[in-house]
Parts: C-alpha cells; structure tokens; sequence
C-alpha cells in the first residue's frame, strides 16, 4: 500500500501596531500563503483586542483553502509589545486556548520581534535591527547570544524616530503655525484636504476621540513624508530631527558591545520603506560615527524571517 505522506506547514507572524503579517511555508521553504490580519500589540490596542486580531487572522489561516489538509507543526510569532515575561505568557496562555477550542496542535516560539526582522534579511539572528513603523526600536543581537537593546518604550516615555513621532510633530507644526508661532507650512493644505478639515481647529475634537489610536496618529507620517517631497522645508525638517534621534539611538547600541562597531545594521518598518530621504540621512548619521557598519534595507517583511525561524526550528525538532 503506498505510504500517503501530509505536506507539513511552518507558520511566521509579524505583529505590529498597525498590522499584522502571516506566511505559511511547506517543509521544503516554498511559499504557501500571506495574510495581512489587524494590530496585535497590546500597547496601541489592548490585550484582549491584540487577542482578538490574532485569533481572526489564525481561523483565516485555518480556512483558506491553500492550506486545507496541511500538517500544522511550527509556528514563530514577533509581536511588537509582548517583551516582559508576563506578557509572553499571557500570549502562550492564548495560543493554548485556542488551539484546545479549534482542535489544532502546534509549537509555539514567540521571538523578539528584531529577531525575525534580521532573520527576513540577513538569514541570521546576529546584527543590529533598526525599526522605524508605528513605534521604533533598535535592538543587537551578537554571535555570543548578547542581546542589547534601546528605545522601543512606546509613544509615551520614547519611540523617538517613528511614525508616531513624526505624525505627533506634524500635528503640531500645523497647530503652532495656526496660532503664529511657526512659519506657513504645506503640511496644513495637505492634512485639511485628506481629512475633510476646513480649518486646524477642527484637528482637537478629532484627535481626542476615544478611537483614536497610535496608527491614526502615526498615518499622518505618510503626508509628512509627501510634503517633503514636494520640498517643504518644515517636513524635510521634521524628517531631519526624527532620523537623527533614531541615528543618535543606533549609536548608544552600537556603542554597547564591540561587535557592533563592524556588523550589519538592518532598516525595517514603513518610514524606512515609505521615506528615502529618512532612510540617508539615518544611515549618514550612523556612519558617520561607525565607518565599518554596513546598513543594508529590510529585503523580506519579518513575518518571513518569522516563518524561517519556524522553519529552523521544526528542522532541528526533526534532526533530534
């Protein structure tokens, strides 16, 4: 009788504070599916929201036809938020849960979320990652298993140099222009006309609403990013300040250990992505002060470098 083998499935998930990412890779590393589901950090959303958005995108994983009849083995999730020890088990708590209720078993790693940004580029877990989307966070990881880390202490007490940060000031360039203080900007006729505003004023009720969350106070980033392409020297000014504090941040990590000072430095994350002109002149600075660091752009989204350390990790199960 011939032997029926199930193709086995590896699972990446990368959590942000605007989206999350999924990507299914067979045994062999061949891609399967991608998903994009909602936030699943608890800081911008809550805990059990966060929850609820990792557990709607997991059923859709579960349903979609490309995946029917597939051996769920590993999955490696970097969720942004979930750092401490109480919140990973927390999450590991949830994921239990879910697997009982759905009649599903698979392992389960949750990874920093640097982690799986290094591995999606470099396919190692050794560097220095520097993330830039709704927060940010630099973090190092050296060949001797160091870890260091700064910044990634969320809108409130940090996330300097992230799309929070740089919607946060471009809000505030308009209002300070509006009461005199600053000089005119283009930045006011851009965020009018994409919200439907007629006057700044109308700015104060909008932001806050209780609804109003990071993400929409970071998607004011994006028309930061367009004014400065257009050549408004404020917004190319916000860009200056916000990559040089992200810059200054890559510096204090890299001063921490002596590895770093000739390694490879990793820029991920939708400022990166979305803003060449943020991406120079964090790299100038950076290098400037470290000549030997070599900075290379996020080639694959973390949620593949996820799924390849699932897929790791599953291959070294195997090997046992």
């Amino acid at each position: 009788m011939k032997q029926v083998i199930t193709m086995k499935l590896v699972l990446g998930i990368d959590g942000g504070g605007t989206k999350t990412e999924a990507i299914a890779l067979d045994h062999n590393g061949g891609l399967l599916l991608r998903l994009t589901g909602e936030s699943t950090n608890p800081h911008a959303i809550t805990f059990p929201k966060a929850m609820r958005n990792l557990g709607a995108l997991l059923d859709a994983l579960l349903e979609a036809p490309e995946l029917k009849g597939l051996d769920w083995t590993t999955a490696a999730l970097g969720l942004s938020g979930v750092s401490t020890e109480e919140e990973q088990q927390a999450v590991y708590r949830y994921l239990q849960e879910f697997q009982k209720e759905r009649g599903v078993a698979f392992d389960v790693s949750l990874l920093h979320d640097a982690q799986i940004a290094l591995m999606a580029t470099l396919e190692r877990e050794e560097g220095i990652i520097a993330i830039s989307g709704t927060g940010s966070i630099l973090f190092g990881l050296t060949p001797e298993g160091k870890r260091y880390r700064v910044g990634g202490w969320g809108h409130l007490l940090g996330d300097e140099g992230s799309g929070y940060d740089i919607g946060l000031r471009t809000l505030k360039t308009i209002m300070r222009h509006y009461d005199g203080i600053a000089p005119a900007t283009g930045l006011t006729e851009l965020v009018l006309e994409a919200y439907g505003f007629s006057s700044p004023t109308e700015l104060k009720p909008y932001i806050y609403k209780d609804s109003v969350q990071k993400s929409d106070i970071a998607k004011f980033a994006q028309i930061c990013i367009e004014a400065s392409e257009k050549g408004d020297k404020t917004a190319a000014r916000i860009l200056l300040q916000a990559a040089g504090e992200l810059a200054d941040a890559a510096i204090a990590l890299i001063g921490k250990d002596q590895w770093f000072e000739s390694c490879d430095l990793v820029t991920t994350g939708s400022i990166f992505s979305h803003s060449s002109f943020f991406s120079r002149l964090f790299q100038e600075k950076v290098t400037a002060a470290y000549p030997k660091i070599t900075v290379h752009s996020s080639v694959q989204s973390p949620a593949y470098g996820a799924a390849l350390l699932a897929l790791k990790r599953y291959r070294e199960h195997m090997s046992l």
